[in-house]
């Protein structure tokens, strides 16, 4: 008899995205136990969407095609340039001491939408097996097993997501009773469809998209410096006439390396009182209920 080759401990967590049973281990592949889905294993990384999904389908799309080419094969020049020439500056404490409570965190956490993101001890899902990614998965149907999560982290994904407050349920269900979310999300930020993008979200907004989440708490994440250098330097792509990817990636970039300067004053501007008027990005962050009811979207998620 052949040895069962040892799976990593997150596979326990796992279950099957349409009905949330328990999925059968059988080497190559998981199946469930119930509705008999069956699901492809290639080297512990579990694959719950099909190669021909709409989901998959985005990524021959130009945005799509560009974040694939970021992710599986980075420069390190250009990564190391857009730290610093770049309209992205975030920074504040409050967010960052937020992210630590949940990516430094009790385990096991999950990543949506973690790109080549790796997290020690973290389960990475995205849309597609980059570099670091564990599960291949819809987000809006989450292949975990109910109340088994210490955590949940997203950045900058939920934009991409066609329907959020179905992944918030998600969120809800997964976590244990007392764990805890960290999301950033663009307020004044411009399309970006990696692959796609549907969105934008305002304190009062995460206030109601999270309302069923206890100790909810929004902020600043990117401020006003921030967002005037993006929305600057893609105005000047748009003024330039070209039809996007056409001369995107030059156009911004020159107009960036002129303005990214200007996003510093965020050190002082963000923490004026008013100042999440005009942020570029803004962070969420909650704990799940002690005895959190399922909500109804939830579980229509399930049955779904």
């Amino acid at each position: 008899m052949a040895t069962q080759k040892r799976r990593p401990e997150w596979w326990s967590l796992l279950a099957c995205p349409t009905c949330k049973s328990q999925l059968m281990d059988h080497g190559d592949r998981l199946q469930c136990s119930a509705c008999r889905a069956s699901f492809p294993c290639r080297a512990d990384v579990v694959q719950f969407l099909a190669a021909d999904s709409p989901i998959r389908g985005q990524l021959s799309t130009p945005d799509g095609s560009s974040m694939v080419r970021g992710y599986r094969r980075p420069v390190r020049v250009v990564a190391a340039l857009r730290r610093v020439v770049s309209s992205e500056f975030s920074p504040g404490r409050a967010w960052r001491a937020a992210r630590s409570e949940v990516a430094a965190g009790p385990r096991p956490l999950l990543v949506i939408g973690s790109g080549v993101t790796q997290l020690p001890g973290a389960l990475h899902l995205d849309v597609d097996d980059f570099p670091g990614v564990d599960i291949v998965a819809d987000a809006h149907r989450l292949p975990i097993a109910d109340g088994v999560l210490a955590g949940v982290l997203g950045e900058v994904v939920f934009e991409h997501l066609a329907e959020p407050a179905r992944v918030v349920a998600e969120t809800l269900r997964t976590l244990a009773p007392g764990g805890r979310f960290f999301f950033t999300v663009p307020f004044l930020f411009p399309y970006h469809g990696h692959p796609g993008d549907y969105r934008r979200w305002s304190r009062q907004g995460l206030q109601a998209e999270f309302a069923a989440f206890d100790d909810v708490r929004c902020g600043i994440h990117a401020g006003p410096c921030s967002a005037m250098v993006n929305l600057l330097s893609e105005w000047v792509y748009v003024a330039s006439g070209c039809r996007y990817p056409r001369g995107y990636v030059v156009i911004k970039g020159l107009a960036t390396a002129l303005l990214f300067p200007l996003k510093f004053a965020d050190l002082l501007v963000q923490h004026f009182p008013e100042a999440h008027r005009l942020a570029s990005t803004l962070f969420v962050t909650g704990r799940k209920p002690s005895r959190a009811a399922m909500p109804t979207s939830a579980a229509a998620v399930g049955a779904s």
